[in-house]
């Protein structure tokens, strides 16, 4: 049986899947690693899931702020990965805790095959996405806590309500279609889980 670290830091206790060591490095050790003209700097994406006694697993999704680059846009929480984080998936549990308020449990993945992109300063930014299981309250739930300068609103949304980009009336307008092609990728794996 594959060895699961446990990884400790400020504001988080989680453990790894064997799937995500390859991220249990520093940012900058991984760069150096990895030199690739496509990008010079790296991003997470956490996919987190209600898999409590709903009948089918729910996605969180945030709304970026109205006076944020990409105003009103939906996506998972995340950002990238500061040179002092201790590993990737660090980055990811800090941005996770910055962005909604929730702490990681456990980090597995990666979803899919990374995203490349550019920021509005002219980084090449390469992005990993990992299913992330949040810590629970005493009371049983994943309660949220936003982060007003970056983003407005949540949903939990279904696999449905994704496909229709549409959750209570919310018209769910994604940041990019890679967004989109994660999050309906990690339902794949969680419904496999299920």
């Amino acid at each position: 049986m594959p060895h699961t670290p446990n990884i400790k830091g400020p504001g988080h206790n989680f453990t790894v899947d064997p799937a995500a060591s390859n991220f249990t490095i520093s940012p900058l050790s991984y760069l150096a690693a990895n030199q690739n003209e496509d990008y010079n700097k790296l991003a997470t994406g956490s996919l987190v899931f209600d898999l409590s006694a709903q009948h089918e697993p729910r996605i969180l999704l945030l709304q970026r702020s109205a006076g944020d680059s990409m105003p009103n846009k939906w996506e998972t929480p995340g950002g990238g990965c500061d040179d002092e984080d201790e590993s990737i998936l660090h980055a990811a549990a800090r941005e996770l805790w910055e962005e909604a308020g929730l702490s990681a449990a456990h980090i597995s993945g990666p979803v899919g095959e990374p995203h490349f992109f550019r920021s509005r300063s002219g980084k090449r930014i390469c992005k990993f996405n990992f299913l992330v299981q949040a810590e629970i309250t005493s009371n049983g739930s994943l309660e949220v806590t936003l982060d007003p300068n970056e983003h407005q609103s949540f949903v939990w949304a279904t696999l449905k309500q994704v496909q229709e980009k549409k959750v209570n009336g919310i018209e769910l307008d994604f940041t990019t279609a890679d967004t989109e092609n994660v999050i309906l990728e990690a339902f794949s794996l969680v419904k496999k889980d299920h």
